[in-house]
Formats: structure tokens, C-alpha cells, sequence
């Protein structure tokens, strides 16, 4: 007997060994790469949503926790007052399009009457000549007495006539250019007037659009406070639309931890609501100071007694699977997050490199 239970103890001794082995080189292979925090927890970017018009609730047609589609009409306003607004825009830029037709018409009345003031002066102008011709004749029949004194004295009476009336075509051909002008600048101003509408329009337009507040993306809404009656108005929140499938984590790592983190590296997460769904994702960036340096009162340590603390360093993951189950994130939840930080091929400053998720194109 004593030699069996030596064999048995041997035997859970050689085990145990190599359990220990085993599991140190585990944790000298990946366990010692795998950095762990308690301190995270799953965040969504709500919308709040809010009418960009006052006027009054007609209809709600969804529910607290209800799930909408991109589009779907939360929030349905009166609108009345915004659809009067449009006809009377429209109204408004019809009279402007009939003002600028009226101004080039009477533009074109202008250019004929320049036409007709033209021909009066050429008209004044010969008969200018033909009294100069009737004065100088009428000289010679005096000077050889062919004609009386009277007879030239009429004739130059008629060329002072004609020089009056020439003097006077020109004026009102000098008159009716400068009237071109003016109507040049009536239909400018039309024009601005056509465009002052359409931007009424379009702001009238818009306005009745906002009536209807949609979904601007899928997800669930919650927090609705809006009754059918009530009176909306820009600084009043409605409601909020969650984009669950859109969750992400915010782990709060010790700066200790962050030495090896890098964007892409692979992490597996831990959900306390759900101990039995492991979830996948990936680092997706590293604050660029602790949450201590975001607060509302950072902490000044350059006074009074000091005692270190070691800061907290948020780090952003985003989820990457099973897709399932992201559907079942919600905003506030508890995680354990554990990054894999073996591979070192990221950037060692783990942020961002640039604004992909808002389109913004950091070369330009």
C-alpha cells in the first residue's frame, strides 16, 4: 500500500509539474502579452434629436425602445404654418420671374424707341441740310435780285427751325440710352429679386421638410419625453436614437498597460450581461491623454501633499463580431476587455492616422 500511494503522489507530483510547466510557457508564449482591464464599458454615439422648427406634435408614431429603419418618421409636426410659408414663397418668386419678364420687355420698348429716336435725328439732320441749301439759294437770287429780302429771311427762319428741332432729337435719343441703362439695371435687379425668392423658397421648403423628423440612421430610440399636444422647439430634446449595431468600448487600461498597445491589435471581450458570449474586436485608437486630463477639474499636483496614482489611459475598441451579437450591446454595459499585444506592427503612437469615419481628407 505504502508503495502505490508513493506512485500516486509521484504521479500527481509529475503532473502538477508539467500543469506548471505547461502553463508557464502559456503565459511565456501569449498569457504574458494579454493585457486585462475591469475598468471598461459600452458606449454608443446617440443622436439626440430635436425639431429645428417650433410647432406643434401631431404624431409619434414609435414606442421607448422600439427599433427604426434609416428614415422612418419618428416625429410628425403640424404642418400648416411651414406649408403656408412655401406657398407664399412660391407666390413670392412667381412675382419676381414676372417682374424680370416685364424688365426685358421694357427693355426691348427702350432699344425701339433708341431705334426711333436714331431716325428722328437722321430725319432732323437732313432737314438741316436742305434748309442750309434753301438759305445759301435764296442769298444768291437776293444778291443777282431774283429774290426778295423776304424770301431769305424766311429760309434762314427755316434753317434756325431745323437746327433747333436737330438739337432736340439728339437730346431725346441722348435720353432714351441713358433710359436703357436704367432698365439694364431693372433687370438686374430682378434677377436679384428672383434669386432673394428662391432662397425664401428653399428655406420655406425646407422648413416644411422639417416637419417630419426621421431616423438618420437604424437603431433603437429611447428617452422619447415628446406627448402628442406639446410644443417642439429647437432647444427641446425629443428623443434619442441609439445605433446599437454601431457600439463600441471604452477600456480605461493603466498607463503601465499601454507600453505595447497598437492600432488593429485583436482583443476578446467579456460582457457581464451575457457570461457566456465572447465578443470580438479590435483596437481601434488610444486617447491622446488620461481621462484625468479630459475631466472637468483636472488634477494639479504641483501643490500640497503628493501622492502618486496611477492614471488611466481610454482606449477605444471597436467590435468586430460575431455580428449576431451586436445586436444585443448596450450602451452602459460592463466589459473585460483582453488585447493581444504580441504583434507590434502598428503605430507606436496608436492613434488614428486620420479621419476616416467622418470623410475628412487630411491631404487637402
Amino acid at each position: 500500500m505504502a508503495g502505490k500511494k508513493v506512485v500516486a503522489l509521484g504521479l500527481v507530483a509529475v503532473i502538477a509539474v508539467v500543469a506548471g510547466v505547461w502553463k508557464g510557457v502559456e503565459w511565456w508564449q501569449v498569457g504574458r502579452f494579454i493585457e486585462e482591464t475591469d475598468n471598461a464599458y459600452v458606449q454608443s454615439d446617440s443622436v439626440t434629436l430635436r425639431a429645428e422648427i417650433s410647432a406643434r406634435i401631431t404624431a409619434i408614431p414609435v414606442e421607448d425602445n422600439q427599433r427604426v429603419a434609416a428614415g422612418e418618421v419618428l416625429v410628425q409636426l403640424d404642418d400648416s404654418d411651414a406649408g403656408n410659408q412655401l406657398a407664399q414663397a412660391q407666390a413670392e418668386r412667381q412675382v419676381a420671374e414676372a417682374g424680370l419678364v416685364q424688365a426685358q420687355r421694357q427693355r426691348d420698348r427702350q432699344q425701339a424707341a433708341i431705334a426711333e429716336a436714331q431716325a428722328q435725328v437722321e430725319a432732323a439732320e437732313a432737314q438741316v441740310v436742305q434748309a442750309q441749301r434753301h438759305v445759301e439759294r435764296s442769298q444768291s437770287l437776293e444778291s443777282r435780285q431774283y429774290a426778295s429780302q423776304q424770301q431769305r429771311q424766311d429760309d434762314e427762319a427755316e434753317l434756325r427751325v431745323a437746327t433747333s428741332t436737330l438739337a432736340a432729337r439728339r437730346a431725346s435719343l441722348l435720353s432714351a440710352q441713358r433710359q436703357l441703362d436704367v432698365a439694364d439695371a431693372d433687370i438686374e435687379s430682378a434677377k436679384a429679386n428672383i434669386e432673394a425668392a428662391q432662397a425664401a423658397e428653399a428655406v420655406a421648403q425646407h422648413h416644411l421638410t422639417q416637419t417630419r423628423i426621421v431616423a438618420s440612421r437604424a437603431g433603437v430610440v429611447g428617452a422619447i419625453t415628446a406627448e402628442v399636444g406639446d410644443l417642439a422647439q429647437p432647444s427641446l430634446t425629443l428623443m434619442h436614437l441609439v445605433p446599437v449595431e454601431a457600439a463600441y468600448v471604452i477600456a480605461n487600461y493603466k498607463e503601465t498597460q499601454t507600453e505595447r498597445m497598437r492600432i488593429g491589435q485583436p482583443v476578446s471581450l467579456h460582457v457581464d450581461a451575457y457570461p457566456d458570449l465572447e465578443l470580438e474586436g479590435v483596437v481601434d485608437s488610444i486617447a491622446p491623454a488620461t481621462g484625468a486630463q479630459f475631466s472637468l477639474l483636472p488634477q494639479d499636483n504641483a501643490t500640497g501633499n503628493f501622492n502618486k496614482i496611477v492614471q488611466r489611459v481610454p482606449v477605444k475598441i471597436r467590435l468586430t463580431g460575431p455580428d449576431e451579437a451586436l445586436g444585443l450591446m448596450r450602451a452602459g454595459l460592463s466589459v473585460i476587455p483582453e488585447v493581444d499585444t504580441h504583434n507590434l506592427d502598428g503605430d507606436a503612437l496608436a492613434v488614428r492616422p486620420e479621419a476616416t469615419a467622418t470623410g475628412v481628407d487630411n491631404d487637402s
